[in-house]
């Protein structure tokens, strides 16, 4: 029995060492802010983000021991325009707790000085089915070959819900939500011509986890440009009269690939340490 024993407990060990060296939670950081005391990045990448317009560290958090909080009026956290953060495969992590849900404010939305320029990512609340503005949304522009910016949901099915990632956003509490975009995914869409007669290639497939579920992917997308964005904010939206994102974020995380989802879990799991 103790020979068994011991066979059982370095099995288990054996176990416990491979399921960690599966989780590398630092591979492909591109950008890192955990809003300990600022919205520095920790990638090492120096991508550091700019509390902006009264955006303000709060001891209400999920991760650490504090978070940023947003005033729902021009708060928001402005980052480096040096960097591709999106390319090919691309994983967001942040934690979210809406004081509000405001119809088209942005959780993030990392683009071009004008909106519609193209090449851009946002995360957005509105409404899909009923009257609920906290449905989750998914929206990116790029440039076609011609220069013309596209977007990938408005000028096709001049719906936006249609980038519903089936998730409503709760209010008065912490959420992980992780989103990510895998190119080599198998795409229904193809290359659909838009409204304005622009053709839009649709690529991939963006996948929406929350507390380390899935909950919904959509097929609405594009490959990612290789260049910089010109704007890059969490909490506030380019287009100046959305309204602006009314709560705390935490924990911020882009990577260059798509996370497993027990990374994803992994990820989750910190917000009980």
């Amino acid at each position: 029995m103790k020979f068994s024993k011991t066979i059982f407990l370095a099995a288990l060990c054996i176990l416990a060492a491979s399921c960690e060296k599966g989780v590398n939670l630092e591979k492909g950081l591109i950008l890192y802010s955990d809003f300990e005391r600022d919205a520095n990045d920790l990638s090492g990448h120096k991508l550091d983000g700019i509390l902006r317009e009264d955006a303000e560290i709060s001891d209400d958090c999920a991760v650490g021991e504090s978070s940023v909080y947003f005033n729902g009026e021009r708060a928001y956290v402005d980052y480096s325009a040096r960097a591709t953060y999106f390319n090919r495969k691309y994983s967001v992590s942040i934690w979210v707790k809406w004081e509000e849900c405001r119809q088209f404010s942005r959780v993030f939305d990392f683009g071009q000085t004008m909106p519609a320029g193209g090449n851009s990512f946002s995360v957005l609340v509105g409404r899909h089915t009923d009257s609920s503005q906290s449905d989750l949304w998914f929206d990116q522009w790029v440039v076609n070959s011609d220069g013309e910016a596209v977007d990938s949901m408005l000028d096709v099915y001049n719906e936006p819900g249609d980038g519903y990632m089936g998730y409503k956003a709760q209010t008065g509490e912490w959420d992980h939500y992780v989103l990510v975009y895998d190119l080599s995914a198998s795409n229904p869409n193809g290359t659909v011509v838009n409204s304005k007669g622009r053709k839009v290639p649709f690529k991939g497939a963006v996948t929406l986890y929350v507390n380390g579920e899935k909950v919904g992917t959509t097929y609405n997308c594009m490959m990612p440009q290789d260049s910089p964005t010109a704007s890059n904010w969490l909490g506030r939206s380019h287009y100046m009269a959305e309204p602006a994102f009314k709560g705390w974020m935490d924990d911020f995380r882009i990577y260059n690939r798509c996370l497993s989802e027990e990374e994803i879990k992994a990820l989750y799991q910190l917000g009980s340490e």
